[in-house]
């Protein structure tokens, strides 16, 4: 598993947001897309359930999937389930946090080619102070401006609990930050962030856990 780097640990704490290159590779990345690939292909054969959302486009009738929910209790979802139990997400979490870390809940994010949506500007939550609760998004596929990736507005979770979303993308600036498989986007979870559609035939797929310090009584 790749450290994250000084410069990769004061990005994050300034700015809200960093990438830490190669944390997963083969052979359990290869595994991990085989297991995604089975999960969307399920939903394509007709299995729905309210852990699996999905959303139809104006004027069509296809139900287009963008997030399997409570990822460790879906029978088809193994090594998902492992992830969040235990291995290099909870290592790098401990290292960005300074301690042990606890894994609240697990989530993969689907961009379907061609049909995927754009996420709408948010902030996961702001019942935690800056630096005590973080997102590790780790993508199973390639993630770039074209195919979906996220967007950062740097130094937004800083701000006050009601800030304005809107407002602040507005006043910007706005970072695109693209991964490769294996690598992992962390973000407070306080950050102001949206992702792009998916207008090309590659799928944009990760893996998003959410870390609290071990001790954290987080609702």
């Amino acid at each position: 598993m790749t450290a994250p780097t000084a410069d990769a640990l004061g990005q994050l704490w300034a700015d809200g947001y960093t990438v830490i290159p190669a944390v997963v590779t083969d052979p359990l990345l290869e595994r991990l897309r085989t297991e995604a690939d089975a999960l969307v292909a399920a939903f394509e054969d007709g299995h729905r359930s309210d852990d699996f959302w999905h959303f139809t486009r104006e004027g069509e009738s296809t139900p287009v999937l963008y997030r399997v929910h409570n990822l460790e209790q879906q029978p088809g979802a193994p090594l998902a389930a492992g992830l969040f139990a235990t291995g290099p997400l909870h290592h790098l979490a401990e290292t960005i946090l300074g301690g042990p870390a606890r894994a609240r809940v697990i989530a993969m994010i689907v961009k379907m080619p061609q049909v995927a949506a754009a996420v709408p500007w948010h902030r996961d939550r702001t019942d935690a102070e800056p630096g005590r609760a973080i997102n590790l998004s780790l993508f199973l596929d390639d993630s770039d401006a074209s195919n979906g990736a996220l967007e950062f507005v740097p130094g937004s979770h800083l701000l006050a609990d009601d800030a304005d979303v809107e407002q602040v993308r507005a006043a910007g600036p706005v970072l695109t930050v693209g991964a490769k498989a294996g690598d992992v986007a962390v973000h407070d979870v306080r950050t102001v962030h949206a992702s792009r559609p998916n207008p090309t035939a590659r799928a944009r797929r990760s893996l998003v856990i959410e870390f609290v310090p071990a001790p954290t009584e987080a609702p």
